[in-house]
């Protein structure tokens, strides 16, 4: 049998009393995508941190071609041939695409940096990941799925024999996640070898090698792509069987309209959108990368300013000058970017959850702490968000428990129309279901009215009641729950 390429032995992982991994071993042979899976809390980024040098095992080895090594930072992992796409974006806005691919590997000219030939080498590396993004565009001026395919295309500069993808499609659409996913598959042809973690079950399945499941930070087993179905991943994750998704679908709704949109128009951006929402209702956003989706949304919350176009809520129409006008009217905008606009992660559970709303909370003195812990945990008990103490920080919450509390966060101002951007992403597969189910308990009992933008289009197909479709700005159609199919939104999203 070949010596793998990558072994990591019995390792563990402390953080002062919290155990994050408990004596894993896992191994990485030549030109082999093994997929690390588990529900988020069960060690698959201490894993792959440890890894790529960004953290030290408590305990445990790690070998490369069967010699052991010991990292002591990120290069250390470099110089043997390990290099990472992370999750949270990590790239330097400031600077170009192709600076950033070839940072602190510039080409060398006779006296000082050769930028053709290194623009020519990042570009080279871009265009194999995706031949749309200007290599000369600033980052800053990117969304943040082109920036994740940046540091894709960063991660396989380096050369390395050894590639992590820590959820790399978790911000794409179908297309590009399609283009990224063929090209891993062309890395392990090539002989390079490839960590790969990911909620999206389906592309695990497509991808693997060998595929090991991670609970609680204990291996807990190792399936073949023959051997994996969706159910056996999730009851492996879960340590249970899989839970139900998609409800029975609802009636078409009769109820009144809440929100009104016609003829938004905002140049460069997307043009004569045009939709209605009614209360109690689930309106799906789908489209492709380069859509409008996200600007569309960020243009009804009052961040932007449409140039033309009327909205109604509540019957009323509005022009927003800011978000606080928005929040103030019952309208309330979720970003994608939880960790970097959803969360204050200074603050505790409790904290961000009332922060809105903290004024109710004055006494004459001092704030009416035990009123405002009653009130969160009343919400936290109605949206079934598992935590230790509301006075722990929010940080200290898996991801799909803090989407959880950021939501119970709006309900305390009696939101009228929520605006959910990728509201599952990064989020494992039971707690996805746990939050769709959430969300139409909130329709069904409060009248609230919410749009879904998700990249998934399977996940609009559990969740919504209408799905509409945008393409370069424009809206393509909007399709009743009934007769919509992934095949049918795609070729809309495409058209």
């Amino acid at each position: 049998m070949p010596t793998p390429v990558f072994e990591a032995r019995a390792v563990s992982k402390a953080f002062g009393p919290v155990r994050a991994l408990s004596d894993v071993t896992v191994t990485l042979n030549r030109g082999e995508v093994h997929s690390i899976i588990g529900e988020n809390g069960a060690g698959k980024s201490t894993l792959m941190n440890i890894i790529c040098g960004r953290l030290q095992p408590t305990s445990g080895q790690l070998f490369i071609d069967g010699t052991p090594v010991h990292f002591h930072n990120p290069k250390d992992a470099q110089r043997q041939g390990i290099a990472i796409a992370p999750q949270e974006i990590s790239l330097v806005p400031d600077l170009t695409v192709y600076e950033n691919i070839m940072l602190g590997a510039q080409r060398s000219g006779f006296l000082s940096i050769d930028w053709a030939r290194t623009r020519d080498e990042a570009t080279r590396h871009l265009h194999e990941v995706d031949k749309s993004i200007d290599p000369r565009a600033k980052v800053s001026g990117l969304s943040k799925a082109q920036q994740q395919l940046v540091q894709i295309a960063r991660a396989a500069a380096t050369e390395a024999r050894i590639l992590i993808f820590d959820e790399p499609t978790a911000t794409l659409t179908y297309r590009e996640e399609e283009v990224l996913l063929a090209y891993i598959e062309n890395l392990a042809r090539e002989g390079r070898s490839a960590f790969y973690i990911s909620h999206r079950l389906d592309e695990v399945r497509r991808l693997s090698h060998r595929i090991t499941v991670l609970r609680d930070g204990v291996h807990v087993g190792e399936l073949s792509p023959d051997e994996a179905s969706r159910d056996a991943m999730v009851r492996l994750m879960a340590g249970r069987p899989p839970k139900v998704g998609a409800q029975d679908i609802r009636p078409v709704s009769t109820a009144a309209p809440i929100l009104e949109v016609q003829g938004l128009t905002r140049a460069g951006e997307f043009e004569d959108v045009s939709f209605t929402l009614r209360k109690g209702e689930i309106l799906g956003v789908s489209g492709l990368i380069g859509a409008g989706r996200t600007e569309m949304a960020k243009c009804l919350f009052g961040v932007t300013r449409a140039q033309s176009g009327k909205i109604r809520l509540d019957g009323q129409e509005v022009a927003f000058s800011g978000p606080y006008q928005a929040i103030n009217a019952g309208l309330i905008y979720l970003p994608e970017e939880r960790k970097q606009e959803g969360i204050f992660p200074l603050l505790s559970i409790a904290e961000n959850t009332a922060l809105p709303t903290i004024d109710r909370f004055s006494g004459l003195l001092h704030l009416r702490n035990r009123d405002m812990m009653a009130e969160v945990a009343r919400l936290a008990d109605q949206m079934k968000a598992k935590f230790n103490a509301l006075k722990d920080p929010i940080t200290s919450l898996s991801g799909g428990n803090q989407q959880k509390f950021i939501i119970a966060r709006w309900l305390m101002r009696d939101a009228k129309v929520l605006v959910m951007d990728e509201p599952t992403r990064g989020i494992d597969v039971n707690a996805k279901f746990e939050i769709q189910s959430v969300l139409r308990k909130l329709t069904e009992e409060r009248g609230l009215s919410i749009i879904v933008i998700s990249s998934e289009m399977e996940e609009l197909l559990d969740v919504a009641d209408r799905i509409l479709v945008m393409h370069e700005g424009r809206v393509k159609g909007v399709v009743d729950r009934r007769d919509a199919t992934q095949e049918g939104l795609l070729q809309l999203a495409m058209a």
